[in-house]
């Protein structure tokens, strides 16, 4: 008697159907119960329902996955582009408040991005389209390339410091018994902390020689 295809296990992926997208899709779903850190090929393959090999087939290696993960996540996150405008500044902590949110609400992509931080091929090309558009903005605004560079630099490991900092906060959070912590008031303290730091930063500038700038011209006078 052949076998009929409703016998074949609950979960298995069917034959001839297993691809490179089902097979990210599934370790997505796989790294968010058990964290990127976790994840693996043979987890991939048990939740699809396959064998080791047939998932090697279509992804060589974890890195080769992670990376493909990685693309797809920015292709699909709430990550925002720069968007240039008359105001470098605004634009930059438009971008910088926005990302954080997106980081925070998506652990996953945190972990690609923050944490391996290894971007594959297509993020890494998006990645510095949006990267020169910001400094051309910001040059366009009176600094120079590098004060550009170095502005960037700065507002970015202030997002990426926030994000991971409160990431540490939540696990600790989700892993103690006591009930008195206030996970909102805490979420709120990084908020204030983190406005404070990405308004001061942007409205001092950064200068190439590490001091700081106020946007004024300095005509040699002292005041008293």
């Amino acid at each position: 008697m052949p076998r009929s295809a409703s016998r074949r296990p609950s979960g298995r992926t069917a034959r001839g159907t297993l691809s490179a997208e089902t097979i990210v899709a599934a370790a997505f779903e796989v790294a968010a119960r058990c964290s990127v850190d976790e994840l693996s090929i043979p987890l991939v393959a048990r939740s699809l329902g396959v064998g080791v090999t047939s998932v090697y087939w279509h992804v060589p290696n974890k890195e080769a996955l992670l990376d493909a993960m990685t693309d797809v996540a920015l292709e699909r996150s709430e990550l925002p582009a720069f968007v240039a405008s008359s105001d470098w500044r605004e634009s930059m902590m438009d971008k910088a408040r926005t990302t954080r949110r997106a980081l925070l609400g998506n652990p996953v992509l945190t972990d690609l991005i923050l944490i391996r931080g290894t971007l594959g091929p297509t993020s890494r090309e998006l990645r510095e389209r949006e990267m020169d558009m910001a400094v051309a903005s910001m040059m366009a605004g009176g600094l120079d390339r590098q004060q550009a560079l170095d502005t960037l630099a700065a507002v970015s490991l202030l997002v990426r410091g926030s994000v991971l900092a409160q990431r540490v906060e939540n696990r600790r959070a989700a892993s103690t018994d006591d009930d008195g912590v206030d996970v909102g008031a805490a979420q709120a303290d990084h908020d204030r902390a983190f406005e404070l730091l990405l308004t001061s930063l942007l409205a001092v500038g950064v200068q190439t020689d590490g001091s700081e700038n106020d946007g004024s011209e300095n005509d040699g006078s002292e005041t008293g």
